[in-house]
């Protein structure tokens, strides 16, 4: 059983993606406006608490309500116009994918900086932790559930629909790593394709649910950023890359997923979950 064929992904066969004239147009338009949309709840979720000078406790409401709400408003334009229930982000199963998208994300960074330290590529020590629940809010939990909303949702989603569910994972993968060509070396968007693309990517379509990688994207940034204090102390460890070898072997200022390394966790990862879910899909035949 191929990984197409294992491919829960939601798709709508009626209204603005029902077959016929001009559908890769129409297709191709609704994915665009519906990412357009997805981008300004990211940038409204961290800049509208600054716009309108709030108090720190108020721009974490905003923070935390307004994807949410991103995703309430994704569902009622899917229901309008694709004519279809909203299944990816249906909250009867989000408890127990969130918690297994999280064991998955933080298996990644985990396993990376282990395999990295067993190596002696990256030196570990304790920090000073500070802002948790701020690197949560900012750092994981928006970009998490805004990013897996445009990324897996609505392009790859939608690029299956029009291309097959292969084509659509590796296009959502490259576009997502292009989104962060801005902050990112050349090697490090290569990894995000494969680290962030494909991973987030095979866990939305083999659960065709948006919350496996939510849970898994939030896992991922906050462990990284929070837990392992890439690029500060503020974090629970300190990771320091070794300076006695390459930026593509320790991970350089990117952290523990901008090594060469952590793509083979990914792999492994990738591998083990297809096999889960084909395990999963036979025993219920």
């Amino acid at each position: 059983m191929t990984l197409s064929e294992l491919s829960r992904i939601p798709s709508a066969h009626a209204g603005i993606l029902a077959p016929g004239k001009w559908f890769r147009w129409r297709a191709l338009s609704w994915a665009s406006a519906l990412f357009v949309f997805a981008a300004l709840v990211f940038v409204a979720s961290l800049q509208l608490p600054e716009w309108l000078s709030l108090s720190v406790v108020s721009g974490y409401w905003i923070g935390i309500i307004l994807p949410l709400a991103g995703l309430a408003v994704y569902g009622l334009a899917v229901k309008l116009c694709e004519q279809r229930r909203p299944n990816e982000i249906a909250l009867r199963h989000a408890p127990r994918y969130f918690l297994l998208g999280g064991l998955v994300g933080f298996a990644f960074m985990a396993l990376s900086l282990l395999l990295l330290w067993l190596f002696g590529l990256n030196d570990v020590s304790r920090g000073h932790w500070h802002d948790a629940f701020h690197y949560l809010v900012f750092n994981a939990y928006i970009s998490a559930v805004v990013e897996e909303l445009a990324f897996r949702a609505i392009l790859l989603r939608i690029f299956a629909r029009m291309f097959g569910p292969l084509p659509g994972l590796l296009i959502s993968a490259v576009l997502f790593a292009a989104a962060h060509a801005s902050h990112a070396p050349p090697l490090a968007l290569v990894l995000l394709v494969i680290n962030g693309g494909l991973l987030m990517g095979v866990l939305y379509m083999i659960s065709g649910s948006l919350w496996l990688p939510i849970g898994a994207h939030i896992a991922y940034d906050f462990t990284e950023w929070s837990l392992f204090g890439v690029g500060d102390t503020d974090g629970y460890l300190v990771v320091t890359p070794s300076t006695a070898h390459a930026a593509w072997l320790t991970g350089g200022a990117t952290g523990p997923d901008g090594s060469v390394l952590s793509a083979l966790v990914t792999c492994v990862l990738i591998v083990m979950v297809v096999l889960v879910a084909r395990t999963h899909s036979l025993k219920q035949t």
